[in-house]
């Protein structure tokens, strides 16, 4: 079972290279990681559905590869935002350049870059539906609330398994 999930990783990361310059943005390289994985999930769930009395011993299986797609897809978008050379690229040039000029760094520039994100962060959350701007202010909707509700549990729970606790 691990080997044909090797084997989809290795296939998903071929196919990634040809398409990496359509791939450039992070709703498209996070929807190339999402979209596989949903339909694993569904075509895996449908699957144990049809398995009389047996889904217990196929669930497992199910469970393992959505959690080597998730830690492949962590891996790699986290390693593809580094090598985009964002923000913090940009701070740690300006003040190399700085250094090296015998100067201050020109951040200005870089609050203007910090000011840019923000604003793109927040208009896709708003987009989203996670957030809503009244009166000059940011705040969750109700399905934001829902979904911060969600990762806050779950940041709990994985947080008492950590210290050695069972998870249920």
């Amino acid at each position: 079972m691990l080997a044909l999930f090797a084997t989809y990783l290795l296939a998903h990361f071929i196919v990634y290279i040809p398409l990496r310059r359509a791939l450039r943005s992070e709703k498209r390289i996070f929807l190339y990681h999402f979209i596989p994985a949903t339909v694993i999930a569904i075509v895996g769930l449908a699957l144990l559905l049809r398995q009389p009395g047996g889904a217990g011993s196929a669930l497992a299986p199910l469970i393992l590869g959505l959690s080597i797609h998730g830690i492949y897809s962590l891996s790699f978008l986290e390693l593809w935002s580094l090598a985009q050379g964002g923000y913090s690229l940009s701070v740690i040039r300006s003040v190399a350049d700085a250094d090296a000029r015998g100067t201050e760094p020109d951040f200005s520039y870089l609050y203007q870059i910090g000011e840019t994100k923000l604003r793109e962060r927040i208009a896709a959350l708003q987009r989203l539906g996670l957030v809503r701007r009244e009166h000059g202010r940011v705040s969750l909707t109700n399905w934001g609330r829902a979904v911060a509700d969600i990762l806050f549990g779950l940041r709990l729970w994985i947080g008492s398994a950590s210290d050695g606790s069972k998870l249920a």
